[in-house]
């Protein structure tokens, strides 16, 4: 019986990447992989971060020079945002991230309902109240 749970979760995973999401969300992140402006935006927004946070711990920021930085910051993310490869990559993560969540929330809700059939769930459409 082991052995079968192990075989499913394999199936479960392989339905996964090949969901229109999962099929989505790698195209999305190879189109964005091969635009060297958003590749670059990216980096430098990273690296901006990296910095901004030894600073502020290392004690380097004033409460003004940190709100300045945190401008900043945020304003290289909306430039970055603004372009067409990263608005892609990120709606194909978010999607992604709904779908997988939701597939994780019904495993949640089928092994508690496995787990409490003495008492009931009543989530998990097996029939079982609480």
């Amino acid at each position: 019986m082991d052995m079968q749970c192990y075989e499913k979760a394999i199936e479960l995973g392989n339905m996964i990447l090949a969901s229109e999401q999962s099929l989505r969300l790698a195209d999305a992140k190879a189109a964005f992989e091969e635009d060297s402006a958003a590749q670059s935006a990216y980096e430098k927004y990273n690296e901006y971060h990296e910095n901004m946070q030894i600073a502020r711990q290392s004690g380097f920021f004033s409460s003004e020079r940190y709100q300045e930085a945190l401008g900043k910051l945020v304003q290289m993310e909306i430039d970055m945002k603004k372009m067409p490869a990263a608005q892609e990559y990120l709606k194909a993560q978010e999607d992604y991230d709904k779908f997988a969540n939701s597939v994780l929330e019904i495993l949640r809700q089928t092994i508690g309902c496995a787990e409490a059939k003495s008492g009931g769930c009543g989530g998990c459409g097996h029939g079982h109240r609480k």
